[in-house]
């Protein structure tokens, strides 16, 4: 498997204005300098300002904006400063740098950090609906009767196909699905081939890294529109329940999903993270009459069950089983090893385009449904001609005394006789 590698970038976020928490700091920074400098030293009392190191000075410099020699004269000591550092967020983003850590908002290329709590905030289940919510620029349409395109939809980053953006687990590539899109997407996912990303529960995400900005230089031609990255939860204990149930209507759309994920100790230095999702949807049916399929049930067609026989809306998916465990364990030589494993399936049943069984072009009528397409078996063996009779097609149904003399001539032939 090959590893795509990228330098660690990390943003301190302050939890506060900084104008503000100054003006907070300061005050306390003054009575600390006083008490510190009223307190009588003696040889058996440690100096205050004693383990203090540059590091310190200059990562609270870097939080605060302030330069070193400004942090110096707050008097601060190391337990202080620390206690400070504490109160800012670290963000680590491995995906868009080979150079030393740094910010997100000094990247040069725009790199989103999506946390657990982002996702299960969108109010869905499926990982596909949660991030088309909160990321730029990235698409994953619902395709009603789209063939495979329905069973795996496709999703994209900055309109450009599935299969041009890279999709890593835990920095690892993820293998592609079974399905190459035909009818998904804008035309764009045509002949595409990307990974399945509805097939990771969100539960088992700890955080999603997006960078969307071309990077197939550093990583491969399969990411020109960016990479998506997804880090499993790595905790050793706790975990977390979820189940999401609701309908459009009655009796349509309705959907149960229920997640959890628990985290176990793997020895004294591992751990074992599972994850496991299993849900259903009914289909959602907004589909509307048609003309021709109206016009065969009043000629007594009694193979078209009903006027709207064309389904559009959600497919029907049954057993929607996903499953992920992600495993870690240091040797005590310092060693560290991990791997990760998933589990995926799913029904899918959806609906396709109605084939009008008299006018259907190219398999029915080759003149836009003027006339049925009739076969010549004696011109077609080179014996000469039967004569089949042209059978006229009116409001969508066929001259019944010329369709008639097709089905009883042996040397004229008609597709209604297979399928009526």
């Amino acid at each position: 498997m090959q590893e795509a590698k990228g330098g660690a970038a990390q943003t301190k976020v302050a939890p506060w204005p900084v104008t503000v928490m100054l003006a907070l700091l300061l005050p306390a920074c003054t009575a600390l300098a006083s008490n510190a400098s009223a307190q009588p030293q003696g040889p058996d009392q440690p100096e205050q300002t004693e383990g203090r190191t540059d590091a310190l000075v200059e990562e609270l410099g870097r939080a605060l904006g302030m330069t070193p020699a400004e942090i110096e004269a707050l008097g601060l000591s190391p337990a202080e400063m620390r206690r400070l550092l504490a109160g800012f967020t670290e963000e680590t983003v491995v995906v868009g740098s080979r150079a030393q850590p740094r910010s997100t908002t000094e990247s040069a290329v725009p790199v989103d950090v999506l946390s657990a709590t982002d996702l299960v905030s969108q109010g869905t289940g499926d990982l596909k609906d949660q991030l088309r919510t909160i990321i730029p620029s990235f698409s994953a349409n619902t395709q009603p009767i789209s063939g495979v395109s329905t069973v795996v939809r496709p999703a994209m980053l900055r309109n450009l196909a599935p299969d041009h953006t890279l999709v890593l687990v835990n920095g690892k590539r993820r293998h592609r699905s079974s399905i190459v899109d035909w009818h998904g997407g804008n035309g764009v996912a045509f002949g595409s081939q990307g990974p399945d990303i509805s097939a990771i529960p969100a539960i088992a995400l700890r955080q999603v890294e997006v960078l969307r900005d071309g990077a197939a230089a550093q990583y491969g031609s399969d990411a020109i529109a960016g990479v998506l990255n997804f880090q499993l939860k790595d905790a050793s204990a706790g975990g977390s329940v979820e189940l999401n149930t609701g309908m459009y209507r009655t009796g349509d759309g309705e959907s149960t999903q229920f997640a959890g994920n628990i985290g176990l100790p793997l020895g004294a230095g591992g751990f074992a993270n599972l994850s496991l999702e299993y849900g259903n949807a009914n289909m959602t049916d907004r589909s509307a009459p048609r003309r021709d399929a109206v016009a065969l049930i009043a000629a007594g067609n009694t193979h078209v069950p009903s006027d709207h026989p064309q389904a559009w809306g959600d497919p029907d998916v049954d057993d929607d089983l996903k499953a992920f465990g992600n495993f870690g364990y240091t040797l005590p030589a310092g060693v560290q090893m991990y791997a990760h494993t998933s589990y995926a399936r799913k029904k899918v049943s959806y609906g396709v385009f109605f084939r009008n069984p008299n006018t259907r072009l190219g398999v029915f009528s080759i003149d836009r449904g003027r006339t049925l397409l009739v076969g010549d078996v004696l011109a077609a063996s080179g014996m000469g001609s039967a004569n089949c009779p042209t059978v006229a097609v009116t409001d969508h149904v066929p001259d019944p005394v010329a369709l008639r003399q097709v089905a009883d001539d042996p040397n004229c032939f008609t597709f209604q006789e297979l399928f009526p």
